[in-house]
């Protein structure tokens, strides 16, 4: 059998290349503009970073109610949508001089976000490849790794030559012109409606105490290394900084995280079937403790921030992908799209909040106390990922 059958592996080129610039032209973008908008809003920089957490936050309060969506149309239809809605998000983005309008633009990009970005794509991957979903999501997400390699440079170029205002523009204008007919026309069409009405069916028999003790799990699991993972994300150079590290080795230091995350993400996808998302994830929540503790004994030291990098790098790559496609240990994939959307809820307030939160604690309190909630929090998603492979190996045999 093919690594990916033929519509299988065209969906995964063409929502890889949605995917990137959406999360490039709706999220990444700002990292580049971010100072040019502060001066020309009269903001400051942090204010203008709130714009993303707003957005975030958005996305997470739209998740629960797309699960209708996708029950009902399917999640091509859902993520056609969400790139018609970016347009004017940009658009107005665009032509703001106040921070309502600002915020107003960021507010749009949240609701956009939820129907166009990472769960649609994986729901719509879901729906096609069937009990292939978890290599199919696997080998997207491993071209999401490319996003800011290749979103940064671009933008850069853009702003550049044309100014923040313009690079909104154009892509308003590459989400409207691209994105949305890719969506439309290219990706097969598939049938959601007999599949996920049978799943409906077979939720009614299950326990529901024991459905819900799996999605809390899970979402505890997740949510806490992603806390770990989103706040790191943006405070990594300042926290090596923070360790009295020269400021050219922080910045190539950080760099290199990308690298090894994308290292972790081509290992799982050609491991193929031999472990699912709970022994990835499993894996990579046992590693990030141990990371943790690396760094916070080696003080900062070299030998101690690049094995914090390797380390890191790796968890944080594995658990990423075991994030997409842990729920399809215990869920069928034509369910697969409501726990989806049901998990988009805290998942989401957990990577709106954790930027601000370590970007407080490391300012105010240093790198030991940063360390130390990272390493709690790392501790909470080891034993929840013990519980449901503990969980998962009783299902089995159970079943």
């Amino acid at each position: 059998m093919p690594l990916l059958r033929s519509a299988v592996l065209r969906s995964v080129l063409i929502l890889s290349i949605t995917q990137i610039i959406g999360w490039g032209a709706l999220f990444m973008a700002i990292s580049v503009t971010g100072e040019a908008m502060a001066v020309d809003l009269g903001l400051s920089r942090a204010t203008i970073f709130l714009g993303p957490t707003l957005m975030l936050v958005v996305m997470a309060v739209c998740s629960p109610p797309i699960a209708g969506l996708y029950r009902r149309f399917g999640a091509r239809p859902v993520l056609a949508a969400g790139s018609l809605l970016a347009a004017p998000g940009l658009f107005l983005l665009a032509v703001s001089y106040e921070p309502i309008g600002y915020f107003a633009a960021w507010a749009i990009f949240g609701i956009a976000g939820a129907a166009c970005l990472t769960t649609s794509a994986h729901v719509f991957l879901a729906e096609l490849a069937g009990e292939g979903a978890r290599r199919a999501i696997g080998a997207q997400m491993l071209f999401m790794a490319l996003a800011p390699s290749l979103s940064w440079p671009v933008t850069d170029f853009l702003e550049a030559q044309f100014g923040w205002r313009s690079v909104s523009v154009i892509y308003g204008c590459v989400m409207l012109f691209v994105c949305l007919p890719l969506h439309l026309f290219a990706l097969p069409k598939t049938t959601v409606g007999g599949s996920v009405g049978a799943s409906a069916a077979a939720d009614g028999a299950k326990p529901s105490a024991d459905h819900r003790r799996i999605l809390a799990l899970i979402t505890v699991a997740i949510a806490l290394n992603g806390f770990i993972t989103w706040g790191f994300q943006l405070v990594v150079i300042d926290l090596f900084r923070s360790f009295d590290v020269a400021d050219y080795l922080a910045v190539g230091f950080g760099s290199a995280i990308g690298v090894v995350q994308m290292s972790a993400r081509l290992f799982d996808f050609l491991g193929g079937n031999r472990w699912n998302g709970l022994a990835t994830g499993l894996v990579a929540a046992l590693i990030m403790p141990i990371c943790l503790i690396v760094l916070a004994i080696g003080g900062g030291t070299e030998w101690s921030i690049l094995l914090f990098l390797l380390l890191y790098g790796l968890s944080s790559g594995a658990m990423s992908v075991s994030r997409a496609t842990m729920p399809l240990v215990f869920f069928t994939p034509a369910e697969y799209a409501g726990v989806a959307a049901r998990l988009g809820l805290p998942l989401n307030l957990a990577f709106a909040a954790a930027p601000p939160f370590f970007t407080y604690v490391l300012s105010s309190y240093g790198n030991r106390a940063a360390l130390t909630f990272a390493f709690i929090s790392s501790l909470g998603t080891l034993a929840s990922m013990v519980v449901l492979h503990r969980l998962a190996r009783f299902h089995k045999s159970g079943a």
